[in-house]
């Protein structure tokens, strides 16, 4: 059978299995790669060591990484080191520009904690700045979505970033440099449309102290402003653990740029800087400095690791079922067969992941499996048309945020911490999100030209 005929109906299976049958996406992944596998002519014997081959190196690059960058993002939101975080961007920036500081706090947070996670935190801050500044919560809101939803696709050590790198074997260094570029227009994008589209069909709307949205999960926080603001640790204490892992790792990728093959500190850097190290001494350091705080909540940091290896698990296990996919696909040659399909067709290289990504999220609603997936089957086509994998990386995490609807975990999260309706929740959060999609790849467009 011919390679692109194989690709179509691996695909398709995917597709079926995952989205109208609802079958888990490591065995979705791991059942299209055979599927591609065989009706290609690969063999049984070599349809599995191809899948093998690729789970396995995958989890080599990427499954440290992603175990201690979900525990120091559990340490830094059981102390509420999070929210250290975020009250100090928005006195930087000041409450005048309270939509900008939220979306600010939203870039940053993201990065080591999940968004979801992130907006049940900074969700009672939101609105008390909202009700502080004067600022409709509509706008405060959606600008928060786009900073945390803005680094969940793009920013390492978040995980579907970090499994894209290691998919597409792009060093961590510079898929936070590139990504975090990408994200900040992602956010401003999301921001600009918060705070000056948003308010010309959507009225003003400031909570009051006690609204909807404030049940259980602001009983959960049960403080105001004030006794949140003694209670997380300060912001040098909060703010070290996440920033050691990307200083080690940015310094060894400057030094790779700035110094002489052989010199000596490029020893020290690369061994501080090798991503599983770094991230190993954030959590650690996470744990020195925030263990105290979390154990004063009634949270055992031991336990905190516990569970976050639970919540790692899966993350690693569907990264490397997307492992399994790209090794069939470069080893069957539907890669290579796409990448002439695609060269001779004139269509911009960029939009290809950015559409497939966008496709999955807007079927099955989980923007990391949709990044992972995009990255895995575009490898292939990079290598051929021998392009920089990092804009693979952009152009699926811009269009992961295509569509934020009803399948996706974030808009209930969203909608509930809000205190909002499904219907405001689709004019509100949905509609930016197109907005910050198109943001995002113009990014990977500006990238384009640089790379």
């Amino acid at each position: 059978m011919p390679v692109e005929l194989a690709f179509v109906l691996g695909l398709t299976v995917l597709l079926v299995l995952a989205i109208p049958l609802k079958v888990n996406a490591f065995v979705s992944l791991i059942l299209s790669a055979a599927t591609i596998g065989l009706l290609s002519g690969m063999g049984v014997e070599a349809t599995v060591d191809g899948i093998t081959g690729g789970f396995g190196s995958t989890v080599s690059k990427i499954g440290i990484i992603i175990i201690f960058g979900v525990i120091l993002g559990q340490y830094l939101e059981d102390s509420r080191g999070a929210e250290s975080l975020a009250r100090s961007t928005v006195r930087f920036v000041g409450k005048k520009r309270s939509s900008l500081a939220m979306a600010l706090s939203g870039y940053i947070i993201s990065i080591p904690v999940f968004s979801d996670v992130g907006y049940v935190i900074l969700a009672p801050l939101a609105k008390a700045i909202s009700r502080a500044s004067r600022v409709s919560f509509y706008v405060i809101a959606v600008a928060l979505s786009a900073g945390l939803l803005a680094t969940h696709v793009f920013v390492p050590p978040t995980p579907g970033p970090l499994a894209v790198a290691g998919l597409l074997d792009i060093e961590i260094g510079r898929m936070v440099i590139w990504g975090g570029f990408a994200a900040l227009c992602m956010t401003l994008g999301g921001w600009a449309w918060a705070q000056f589209v948003l308010p010309s069909y959507m009225e003003e709307y400031i909570p009051e102290e006690h609204s909807q949205g404030e049940g259980e999960g602001d009983e959960k926080k049960g403080e105001d402003t004030e006794t949140m603001e003694v209670e997380a640790p300060g912001l040098l204490v909060s703010a070290f653990p996440l920033l050691l892992p990307l200083v080690l790792i940015l310094t060894h990728t400057t030094s790779k740029m700035v110094l002489p093959e052989g010199h000596p500190a490029l020893g020290i850097t690369g061994a501080l800087g090798n991503a599983n190290v770094a991230m190993i001494l954030g959590a650690f350091s996470g744990l020195a400095l925030l263990g105290k705080r979390c154990r004063e909540r009634g949270k055992s940091p031991l336990k905190i690791m516990d569970q976050s290896l639970k919540s790692a698990g899966p993350i690693i296990f569907i990264t490397a079922a997307g492992g399994s996919l790209g090794s069939i696909l470069k080893t069957s040659g539907a890669g290579g067969a796409l990448a002439d399909i695609i060269a001779s067709s004139g269509l911009p290289f960029i939009l290809v992941p950015f559409a497939i990504s966008g496709l999955l999220k807007t079927i099955q609603g989980s923007g990391t499996v949709a990044v992972i997936t995009a990255a895995t089957l575009c490898l292939p086509i990079a290598d051929q048309l021998q392009l920089d994998p990092i804009l693979i990386a952009l152009a699926a995490g811009s269009g992961a945020r295509l569509i934020c609807h009803v399948n996706d975990s974030y808009f209930w999260v969203f909608a509930n911490m809000s205190g909002f309706d499904t219907k405001t929740a689709l004019k509100t959060l949905s509609a930016a999100n197109l907005f910050m999609a198109f943001s995002g790849l113009f990014a990977t467009w500006v990238a384009s030209l640089i790379l």
